[in-house]
């Protein structure tokens, strides 16, 4: 099966109708039905979920686990807020600032990529090494208000560069735009570690930069009543990522290669038949899930929370008390203790 990306604009997505074939956890035989929204098309970074699916761990757990594409982080903060996902993955920072300064009633319940998995991916004739050479350039991100670019404001603002002074285009999150660099339209854009990679790997004149601002990076949210009422299907989600996780790291080449095809029998993955590049895809997000501990995987680190937090509120990027929890790891504790 193939994936089907969802129509419409973020800002939009918490006021449409329910989608088709978009389903509500209920209550049957097992633990229920989840459908979980990637932030993006399908790559490499989701192989926690994508794996755990197609490896049958959703299945053994007792839950009937729909994977969906989205456009952009914005958007899945909205779906799961009105209910039409049941959880799905997010940067930590644009989360953060739904949560506290628009009440949004999701909350984070797991932390897949434990610092940012984003770069800035330039030319090497014009190659943008410093968040000072942002200033002045037209740089390309997925969608406005999102993770990426919630990344780049909060690593401006940490460096001192007015954010007003980078003009934002929007370009895809993909290999393909860096044609709009050689065309000039654009003197750089953000990309996750794939795309990064896959451009790399295919010899394109790339320089990149990663991006650390200090904030969690990837999270999986949940709206809090269906959390409340359906936490079983939420632990059941959580063991098998973690399960899947966890076997992904401890991986060789060959058996990475086997199930890098396993996944791709069922979802669409630009680049995962190029076995070089898949196999450095896999290893940069591996390093993004076990950055804080291995044993941790996908929990949220108490420490890093607080001080994604304190950045934000600095960079005045929190403009709200917090009045409400961030995070739980309630989930995840079910789920592996």
């Amino acid at each position: 099966m193939k994936r089907r990306e969802f129509l419409g604009s973020a800002a939009a997505a918490a006021t449409l109708l329910p989608l088709p074939g978009l389903v509500s956890v209920v209550h049957a035989q097992g633990k229920g039905k989840l459908t979980f929204l990637t932030p993006s098309s399908f790559s490499l970074a989701f192989s926690p979920v994508l794996y755990a699916s197609v490896a049958g761990y959703f299945a053994k757990e007792g839950l009937d686990l729909k994977v969906e594409a989205g456009r952009g982080a914005a958007q899945v903060v909205q779906l799961t807020a009105a209910k039409q996902v049941q959880t799905g993955r997010t940067g930590g920072a644009n989360y953060m600032m739904a949560r506290v300064n628009s009440n949004a009633p999701v909350i984070a319940i797991a932390t897949i990529a434990q610092r940012s998995p984003f770069a800035v991916i330039s030319s090497k004739d014009a190659p943008i090494r410093t968040p000072q050479d942002l200033a002045g350039k037209v740089i390309g991100v997925q969608s406005a208000g999102g993770s990426m670019e919630a990344t780049l404001d909060l690593m401006l603002m940490r460096a001192k560069v007015d954010p007003k002074s980078v003009r934002r285009e929007r370009v895809a999150d993909s290999a393909a735009s860096f044609g709009m660099i050689q065309s000039k339209r654009v003197q750089g854009f953000l990309g996750n570690a794939s795309s990064a990679i896959r451009l790399t790997a295919q010899n394109f004149p790339v320089s990149t930069m990663q991006m650390d601002d200090g904030v969690p990076g990837q999270v999986y949210v949940a709206e809090e009543a269906e959390l409340a009422a359906n936490k079983d299907a939420y632990v059941a989600f959580l063991r098998a990522a973690y399960r899947s996780a966890q076997e992904l790291i401890a991986m060789d080449d060959a058996a990475l290669q086997k199930a890098v095809a396993l996944m791709r029998g069922k979802y669409d993955i630009p680049g995962s038949d190029n076995t070089p590049i898949a196999l450095a895809d896999m290893r940069a997000n591996r390093e993004l899930w076990a950055a804080a501990n291995p044993r941790q995987v996908l929990r949220c680190n108490e420490a890093q929370w607080t001080e994604g937090e304190s950045l934000l509120r600095q960079a005045g990027l929190l403009k709200q008390p917090t009045t409400k929890p961030l995070y739980t790891n309630d989930i995840w504790e079910a789920a592996n203790g």
